[in-house]
């Protein structure tokens, strides 16, 4: 992507678009966001989300208004949390991996992207969970009316079609339930969390006496393993595991 794309989606933002969340902050944040207003946008926009409104929209305009304002840990934690609710949008994920490139921590990925495990990638990621149960529901029905419609046919070749249309959907519902099943699985056993102060020690049990391992700086992504009280237990890479206060990180689910 060019350098002048990259300008570009961090000088705009999205529109939230959803009626049914709207709040009198997303127009505020959007015009203090366009005057250069960083922190009244995040203000503005702050009072949507902590009045229960999640939106992936939302959660990118704060990101890019975080980022714009220079506190690169909020802007990779909202764009982690947009990128939950819309795992396919480019332009979110774009704007993460260049927001994650600033971090002065560094975890050694797999080498090159394998092509097929990409293209799976996307299509997994093709319809949101909910457009997923819409749909399975929509073969549901329409197989049930196919074995209805065979029931009552007296032509055997118009059996064996409505038999092969039964068999294909079946397929077709068999992918999209296990797609979605995966979906909903990674959403209730992987957590993951960014460090959104200034930096984050590390230490080696929950609570402020005990050893400090690491320090993780603004920005670092890691695994949440569980919480305990006022703090979290993370990992990192094979390294790195410990406890953080949660005041220092944020958590995104």
């Amino acid at each position: 992507m060019s350098i002048l794309r990259s300008i570009i989606l961090f000088l705009t933002f999205a529109v939230v678009a959803n009626a049914a969340e709207h709040c009198n902050g997303i127009e505020a944040g959007a015009k203090a966001y366009n005057e250069g207003d960083f922190d009244r946008a995040v203000d503005e926009w702050r009072t949507c989300s902590d009045n229960g409104i999640e939106n992936s929209d939302l959660y990118y305009n704060l990101g890019n208004a975080y980022f714009r304002g220079g506190k690169l840990g909020f802007a990779i934690y909202y764009y982690k949390s947009a990128l939950r609710l819309d795992p396919s949008n480019d332009d979110i994920l774009h704007n993460l991996k260049y927001a994650q490139a600033m971090t002065r921590d560094k975890v050694e990925e797999d080498g090159e992207e394998n092509p097929l495990l990409a293209g799976l990638f996307k299509a997994h990621h093709a319809l949101s969970l909910k457009a997923q149960m819409w749909t399975l529901l929509g073969i549901f029905w329409a197989i049930a009316l196919l074995a209805v419609a065979r029931r009552i046919s007296r032509s055997g070749r118009t059996k064996n079609v409505l038999i092969g249309g039964m068999f294909a959907l079946s397929c077709v519902f068999g992918i999209i339930a296990m797609s979605a099943g995966y979906k909903v699985f990674v959403a209730e056993t992987e957590i993951t969390g960014v460090v959104t102060a200034k930096d984050a020690d590390v230490t080696s049990a929950p609570n402020d006496r005990s050893q400090t391992l690491n320090t993780l700086s603004e920005g670092t992504s890691f695994e949440v393993l569980s919480e305990q009280g006022n703090f979290a237990e993370i990992r990192l890479g094979e390294k790195v595991r410990g406890f953080v206060k949660m005041s220092d990180v944020g958590i995104v689910k």
